[in-house]
């Protein structure tokens, strides 16, 4: 609720439509501006994440960290946006972790290498 109630405030409205990917398809449209969550599986992001790549947008961890589909958080956008959200979520994401939130990888193969 804390990255909700940021967002609120200084954006025309929050939408959440209950599914990643088709959330991530409305950022790559234009749609929607960005998304972000945690807590989600690599296959709830996989697709909307290659969708917002192949558009033109950015994606990263809630951290700014370069994103692997074993992330448990992420966050899309235009790619005009992303450091702005950046910056306006850094906090509410500390906060989240400070509280136990776990945001390190689900799970990755041994041999899978998500370097580029």
């Amino acid at each position: 609720m804390e990255l909700f109630k940021e967002f609120t405030g200084v954006s025309r409205g929050v939408r959440r439509l209950g599914a990643a990917a088709v959330d991530m398809c409305h950022v790559a449209l234009g749609i929607a501006d960005s998304y972000w969550e945690y807590r989600l599986k690599p296959w709830d992001m996989a697709a909307g994440v290659l969708i917002v790549e192949e558009a033109g947008g950015a994606v990263t961890r809630m951290d700014g960290g370069k994103f692997s589909v074993f992330d448990r958080s992420v966050l899309v956008s235009n790619g005009i946006l992303h450091s702005k959200l950046l910056e306006r979520i850094a906090p509410a994401t500390e906060s989240l972790k400070s509280k136990g939130i776990d945001f390190s990888l689900w799970f990755k193969p041994e041999d899978y290498h998500t370097e580029h």
